[in-house]
């Protein structure tokens, strides 16, 4: 499948929300539609969205990355999700490539946070490059514990 990576819009809300809230991060963080769609409204707004398309120019997936989130100064990779039905042919790590691509232009690290109880996605991030450099728990949710992971530019 041949995937292209564009910038989010209004138009492909619907589909961003379908990919989120058919994640383990939206059992645990974005309980209703509504406040799944009003998250994603923003990162839209802000233009910091950017969606994986297939060979139907249908949204399959996308990644919400910000310039200077972490620590005021490096990149972040807010969120990451991917349809159902798309998850296991690499369309992850293609927006995490993408998204890498347009930070390490001007940054020598990109930064993510993985929630403890999502091993699957911590494995692959490993797989890729990045490293675990902290942990912070109650992070965003009481209970629930968040692994800082950090890319550096080769």
């Amino acid at each position: 499948m041949e995937i292209s990576i564009v910038e989010g819009n209004e138009g492909y809300l619907e589909d961003c929300v379908e990919a989120l809230v058919d994640s383990e991060l939206a059992r645990v963080y974005y309980p209703t539609r509504e406040s799944a769609e009003a998250l994603l409204k923003e990162g839209i707004e802000k233009q910091e969205i950017y969606v994986a398309l297939n060979d139907h120019f249908e949204c399959v997936g996308y990644i919400w990355f910000a310039p200077s989130k972490m620590f005021y100064k490096f990149p972040y990779v807010r969120q990451i999700a991917v349809r159902q039905e798309s998850r296991g042919q690499g369309i992850g790590k293609k927006l995490l490539s993408f998204a890498e691509e347009a930070v390490f232009k001007d940054s020598r690290r990109l930064f993510l946070t993985v929630s403890d109880f999502n091993s699957r996605a911590k494995k692959l991030y490993e797989k890729i490059g990045y490293r675990q450099v902290g942990l912070v728990e109650d992070l965003f949710k009481q209970g629930i514990a968040e692994y800082i992971m950090v890319k550096s530019r080769l």
